[in-house]
């Protein structure tokens, strides 16, 4: 069970490297939501930029070989300087261009989590991998453990920690008064997500951190999710059912007395394996990890 488990992860991994290569190749297109805060894709985690006289606030900034191409992007929409930059969690997809960033003067802000893990070496056991501390320009030198505002370019910023689901320093980012959102990768549309336990996450987690951030939407809110198009409220709280779905059946399956290895074969993903199942995972494999993390939570028997 553990060896396949590996397997499917090392495939995973193997698919988010390909999906890093080609730089020279990838153009960084925005998308205007509103007068002064665009979405802007390229290559990994979707950026947002708020811009103003009061200086630019960038949100992730995928990988390093790319940051040249993003701030040439940003300055076609706006000259100024950017002041800060927000890490959404800390993944390479969205902040290997930290370093870059810092050095062309932005101020990095992310959670607690993001830079304790930044800090030092991280094992994933699972694995068997070991990635090396971050150079020191690339660590966040403002964090938080709750909340913290912004208050810029006309615009009230908060930043609100989410629960430990895709990594336990995953953060949204509310544009308040646009009544736009950044969820990073705790909302993504490529598919079934990916829930990165070496670094804290958890399926529930994920789960209720789709609740957390539906709590703060209404009809009209915007959404820029850390891969795919913009989206609606309605958009994530179709995930967000979705998984919840997906779980109750797994509970229910493990409670009956069903092993983690016999839950890819009871079709729980069969209804939504052909949109879901377009990304990295299919319905078996998400299902299998998805049963691995949630055994852990049922109580033991006696």
């Amino acid at each position: 069970m553990k060896n396949l488990l590996i397997v499917l992860l090392f495939m995973l991994l193997s698919n988010l490297s390909f999906a890093q290569q080609n730089f020279d190749t990838v153009k960084i297109r925005p998308l205007k939501i509103t007068d002064n805060i665009y979405m802007l894709k390229g290559s990994g985690g979707n950026l947002g930029i708020l811009i103003g006289k009061e200086g630019t606030l960038l949100v992730d900034d995928q990988f390093a070989p790319l940051s040249n191409k993003i701030n040439g992007a940003i300055k076609t929409i706006d000259p100024g300087e950017i002041k800060f930059l927000v890490n959404t969690h800390l993944h390479g997809d969205h902040s290997g261009g930290n370093e870059n960033f810092k050095r062309m003067g932005a101020t990095i802000v992310a959670h607690d989590h993001v830079r304790e893990r930044m800090t030092t070496e991280q094992v994933n056991k699972q694995l068997n991998r070991t990635t090396p501390a971050r150079d020191a320009d690339a660590l966040p030198v403002i964090t938080f453990p709750d909340k913290m505002n912004f208050h810029l370019n006309g615009e009230d910023v908060q930043l609100i920690h989410l629960d430990n689901g895709h990594t336990d320093g995953d953060i949204i980012v509310h544009f308040k008064k646009a009544n736009v959102f950044h969820m990073g990768d705790a909302y993504v549309r490529y598919g079934y997500p990916f829930i990165d336990l070496s670094s804290g996450g958890s399926f529930s987690g994920f789960l209720s951190s789709l609740d957390k951030g539906l709590s703060f939407m209404d009809d009209n809110s915007k959404v820029i999710p850390g891969h795919g198009e913009l989206a609606s409220k309605n958009d994530v709280k179709i995930l967000r059912d979705q998984l919840y779905d997906i779980r109750e059946q797994i509970l229910a399956a493990l409670k009956k007395g069903k092993k983690v290895e016999e839950i890819p074969a009871l079709g729980i993903t069969d209804k939504y394996d052909p949109t879901l199942g377009k990304g990295f995972f299919k319905g078996k494999d998400f299902v299998l990890l998805a049963a691995e993390d949630l055994k852990a939570t049922l109580p033991k028997k006696k």
